[in-house]
């Protein structure tokens, strides 16, 4: 990587860390533009070199935290040395997830509600700028294909419901503790989440 585009990635970073702190600590509505300049050392026009407004960073934000939790699980399914079918490498993953979501409540704030919008919607957006950014349609497909699963439109919409599923209920098991245990609702979840990627529906 030449010089020009390392200090452009620094600063990049120190933008995206710099509104991550606030915005989990002030809020999101409470942090302003000038404040994630001066705390990333730069000026605020060079916010605008990067991120078009509050939106396109807290965006930004919610893609690549999303992706990292993501990567992250899938060294942890790797480390562990077992070999898992399509199905079982889904659970696992989302097992990861909920499990570091339970420990980091300051994440689990900020993607609140959007981590399907961030895994499934909009990384191809932002992945040109961000390494660390997963394309999760992409790995998905390729997961299904290694075993030998066509991952059709009806595929495709069972995925997003079960990020959907998960994105909603598990912010409020975890903070709320209702209806019941995190650790309880797992047990439950992973029932609901297996029916839901082996159903096909019947049109008429």
């Amino acid at each position: 990587m030449d010089r020009a585009k390392e200090k452009k990635l620094r600063k990049r970073n120190a933008l995206l860390k710099s509104a991550y702190g606030l915005f989990t600590s002030l809020g999101f509505h409470k942090t302003t533009i000038s404040a994630i300049a001066l705390r990333a050392g730069v000026a605020k026009g060079t916010f605008y070199l990067y991120f078009k407004d509050k939106e396109d960073i807290r965006d930004a934000l919610i893609v690549q935290r999303s992706s990292q939790l993501l990567k992250s699980a899938l060294d942890a399914m790797e480390a562990s040395g077992k070999v898992f079918a399509a199905e079982d490498k889904l659970i696992f993953l989302i097992d990861y997830i909920v499990d570091q979501l339970s420990r980091d409540l300051a994440l689990l704030r900020f993607i609140s509600k959007n981590l399907s919008w961030g895994l499934f919607m909009s990384a191809g957006k932002y992945q040109s700028e961000d390494e660390d950014v997963m394309d999760f349609r992409k790995f998905v497909v390729r997961m299904l294909e290694a075993d030998g699963i066509v991952p059709d439109q009806t595929m495709q919409l069972n995925l997003f419901t079960i990020l959907e599923l998960v994105n909603s209920t598990c912010y409020n098991v975890i903070l709320n503790g209702e209806p019941c245990t995190i650790g309880e609702y797992k047990l439950y979840l992973n029932s609901i989440i297996r029916q839901i990627f082996r159903y096909r529906p019947v049109w008429i």
